[in-house]
């Protein structure tokens, strides 16, 4: 099979199942079979592996399945005119070579976790005449980065006499983690372990010992790529046989680790420019550096550097499992000590980039060292930097942060217990430690991004009405989100979807929310009755656009959408209170909220609309009518909302605390529920 350049030849190990061959012999020579001592040799590039000698019978040799393995950590350097092959010999400890062929391999790396039986024709360079056969099975397991979890509450009654010993996990980057044998309490929890190229090939050891580490009893190893095999996130068991001394015990413990291996996804971080805002930050060497819980990552140098300006052409690809934040910093990188100093750092919220790919611009607080060596303000610089994240299909991301089997909070039982507040008395802590697992920006809110992500990871799917709801239901002051109050009130309510909740602990809001709602139903009706479409909504704007005045009569506005006709209560709705006139663009954002347009088209039409001065910038008054028009609702009412929106995602650093292009954008998939909530319809 020729590899297309398409698909990616990833690092793994291939399993090679030795099962038999059949008909070891030339057609002229079918003398001496019995006397061969035959095992197969396998050749991949340099590397060789081989079997033990075979059990033969006949014209036949058995090898019992025996399985050989070949550790591939850069496939690519394997490929010879777009294929990988495999040369297989069948040998005689005597003789030599007996039969040779070459196999393809390309497909099996291609196809991670798949067995593939061959039958493969061997025959001897010297004789054609052979006619031998060899039997084996293939099996390759991809090596992805990701986090092994191993189970040690398995590690019992590992010794007669347990009270004195002890059981040390150590890995290859010398994490270790010690449990005593007589206390199963000590056993239970997990151990994570991140996986990636510096250690798929790696042992993981355990020993057990006396309390004394350099009393050793016994020890055995589990090698990290075999916990790579199955399907992801299950859960898997492996035996460890224990080298033993027999003195102490007659017959050597098996120790069971269940392991379960959740699989990365990428996220590609990709430098474009930095520019300094203010004062000079003091970097001979500029770096661009991304953290996260794992690793640490570093771009290359800038391709142009100026006084003001620095220009990169550098991609990082950056594995994440439970992040939900990346540490973005901007130093100096020393090329003599290989040290590199951070001079301002700035933590990037992930969930907007798990959901959609996203440019950001990103701005860091720089330090300077003064003559006493002082670390004083050396400025700001913002970064231009672009996201990609790729990650395993039907799987939310961050992976491990919700209340799974695997991840209890204090005072959680059982489902069913969480019903009955009377028994189970939730803390102050309890509480707080369950709204910062949901929490995952750590701006102490719950967003409606954050609800629908804690959602996806308990396998439930919901709409964005449904998850409005849910939003509304616990927002004390109508900014589209749950605070540490609203959420504690759910909490300790004898039962939140009782309606006296809302009246118990929620301001009531049911004129505003039916006004609200009777709005939303004569726009949908009006789109569905007339068949307004995109187009027409675009036209329109256009046509406003071009008269160059948006506050007109109701007159003009007929003449703008002559399919309005006589509706009085949408005119009334946006006609000012003071005088008899309205805004143009209200109308047309109205309309656009109801009809079907992506989240980065109604922001593009926002700034079009609204951004009248040409600054880049929305206000808080161009932000309050924008409100009014995807809420449906009076502007007074909408203040709360606005405010927050600009507290959120409005731009300290230029000074006008104005919502840029990209904040709208990024803030439309981070807080639908406060700027474009789902449109209702009845």
């Amino acid at each position: 099979m020729s590899f297309n350049p398409e698909h990616r030849l990833n690092p793994g190990r291939l399993f090679i199942a030795c099962k038999n061959a059949e008909s070891i012999r030339g057609r002229a020579d079918k003398s001496t079979h019995d006397t061969l001592t035959p095992h197969l040799l396998f050749k991949l590039s340099s590397f060789i592996q081989q079997s033990r000698i075979g059990t033969v019978k006949g014209y036949n040799v058995s090898f019992d399945n025996e399985i050989v393995s070949f550790d591939i950590d850069n496939p690519e350097q394997l490929l010879v005119d777009g294929d990988i092959s495999l040369i297989v010999q069948l040998r005689d400890g005597l003789k030599g070579l007996i039969a040779q062929c070459k196999a393809s391999i390309t497909e099996v790396l291609l196809t991670s976790g798949v067995e593939a039986a061959r039958s493969l024709a061997v025959k001897n360079p010297s004789d054609t005449s052979t006619n031998s056969t060899v039997n084996l099975t293939f099996t390759f397991v991809e090596a992805n980065p990701g986090l092994l979890k191993l189970n040690l509450s398995a590690f019992k009654n590992c010794v007669k006499d347990s009270s004195k010993c002890y059981i040390t996990v150590l890995t290859s980057d010398r994490q270790s983690k010690t449990s005593s044998l007589a206390d199963s309490s000590s056993l239970e929890g997990e151990f994570s372990y991140w996986v990636d190229e510096r250690n798929w090939f790696e042992e993981i050891y355990f020993e057990i010992h006396y309390e004394d580490r350099n009393q050793v009893i016994g020890d055995g190893k589990l090698v990290v790529i075999d916990c790579l095999k199955g399907d992801d996130a299950e859960m898997y068991s492996s035996l460890i046989a224990i080298s033993w001394d027999r003195s102490l015990n007659k017959h050597p413990p098996t120790i069971s680790v269940r392991h379960c291996f959740l699989t990365a996804g990428i996220v590609r971080v990709k430098c474009i420019d930095a520019n300094v805002v203010s004062g000079v930050g003091d970097a001979a060497n500029p770096r661009v550096v991304v953290r996260s819980d794992s690793r640490t990552y570093m771009t290359e140098k800038p391709t142009s550097t100026s006084y003001s300006s620095l220009l990169w052409d550098s991609e990082l690809d950056i594995p994440v499992v439970n992040e939900s934040s990346l540490t973005v910093e901007f130093g100096d990188f020393d090329q003599v000590t290989g040290e590199f100093e951070s001079l301002g750092s700035s933590v990037l919220n992930l969930l907007p980039i798990y959901s959609m790919c996203s440019s950001f611009d990103v701005s860091v607080d720089l330090k300077h060292q003064n003559e006493l060596g002082e670390m004083i303000d050396g400025g700001r610089i913002s970064m231009a930097l672009q996201f990609v994240f790729q990650g395993p299909a039907n799987v939310a991301f961050p992976r491990d942060t919700y209340f799974t089997s695997q991840t209890r909070i204090p005072g959680e039982d059982t489902a069913s217990e969480l019903t009955k507040n009377d028994a189970l008395g939730f803390s102050e802590i309890d509480i707080r430690n369950a709204f910062n697992k949901l929490d995952l920006d750590k701006n102490g809110y719950i967003g409606a991004a954050e609800l629908r992500q804690c959602l996806a990871c308990m396998g439930e799917h919901v709409s964005e009405a449904e998850i409005d709801m849910m939003i509304s239901m616990l927002d004390l002051n109508g900014d589209g989100m749950v605070s540490y109050r609203g959420f504690k009130a759910m909490v300790e309510s004898p039962d939140p979807a009782n309606d006296d909740f809302s009246y118990l602990y929620v301001p009531t809001r049911a004129d505003r929310d039916q006004d609200s709602n009777n709005i939303q139903e004569l726009f949908y009706n009006y789109v569905q009755a007339h068949n307004i479409t995109k187009a027409d909504v675009l036209r329109a704007w256009d046509s406003l656009r071009r008269s160059r005045s948006f506050h007109m009569g109701r007159n003009q506005l007929f003449e703008l959408m002559p399919q309005l006709g006589d509706s009085s209560e949408i005119l009334d709705f946006l006609t000012s209170d003071t005088e008899n006139v309205m805004d143009g663009r209200q109308l047309v954002m109205c309309f656009v909220s109801a009809v079907t347009f992506s989240a980065e088209e109604k922001c593009k039409l926002a700034f079009d609309m609204f951004d009248d001065d040409g600054s880049g910038y929305l206000s808080l008054n161009h932000i309050e009518i924008l409100l009014t028009c995807t809420h449906f609702s009076k502007r007074e009412t909408l203040k709360k909302k606005a405010y927050n929106l600009l507290r959120l995602v409005g731009d300290k650093s230029t000074g006008t605390g104005g919502v840029s292009m990209k904040a709208l954008t990024l803030g439309a998939y981070k807080f639908p529920s406060l700027i474009f909530p789902s449109f209702v319809t009845v």
